[in-house]
């Protein structure tokens, strides 16, 4: 009798305590909270116009490493558009954000001339893939192969990059974002035109 009396007075502090604690040991937990709150919209990247540049260029030996080998030396593809993509599969904001860079993805017009550049930066290859796999996500891991500049990834997880097709540095977002919008998916397709 005693207990259910303490239950019935101490419900809203029970509830909060379990809440706390499934959201500090569970990184799924933590992912579909932080998706439901990029669902308000606070959480949308803003593209600029078309015409915007960033006064910063991307090495030209800038180089990645995808999930089948290939090496991808960015300063060798002059003219395309790079969508990068820096996470990691510990990070929540990283995963909440990954379904609407996939739905992105799909929705490109110039496929060929638009790539997707996930960056792990943890550089582990195998997991990455496993979490793209089991998510049903058509995004390609690639890993570091050549230092990145300060001024493109400080560090700061979720970061986004997309260069331009003259190399430049046209969009840059820290932090998680909800990409799966008119205004970016615009902006990409007037990018590869």
């Amino acid at each position: 009798m005693g207990f259910l009396r303490f239950v019935k007075t101490n419900i809203g502090n029970i509830l909060f305590v379990l809440f706390a604690g499934i959201m500090f040991f569970s990184a799924d937990a933590r992912t579909l909270l932080i998706k439901g709150l990029m669902s308000t919209g606070l959480y949308n990247a803003d593209a600029p116009s078309s015409d915007l540049k960033i006064s910063k260029s991307v090495p030209s030996d800038l180089t990645f490493r995808s999930e089948d080998g290939e090496l991808l030396k960015l300063g060798e593809n002059k003219g395309e558009v790079y969508f990068i993509n820096f996470w990691a599969t510990w990070c929540p904001p990283c995963r909440a954000e990954m379904p609407s860079i996939n739905s992105l993805s799909s929705k490109i017009k110039n496929k060929d001339k638009v790539n997707f550049i996930m960056v792990d930066v943890d550089n582990k290859i195998v997991s990455s893939v496993k979490f793209m796999k089991k998510h049903s996500y058509q995004l390609k891991v690639y890993s570091s192969e050549s230092a990145i500049p300060e001024h493109i990834f400080s560090g700061s997880l979720p970061t986004t990059v997309i260069v331009g097709p003259k190399g430049d540095i046209v969009f840059q977002h820290s932090g998680m974002a909800d990409y799966d919008n008119t205004e970016m998916l615009n902006f990409l397709n007037a990018l590869s035109r």
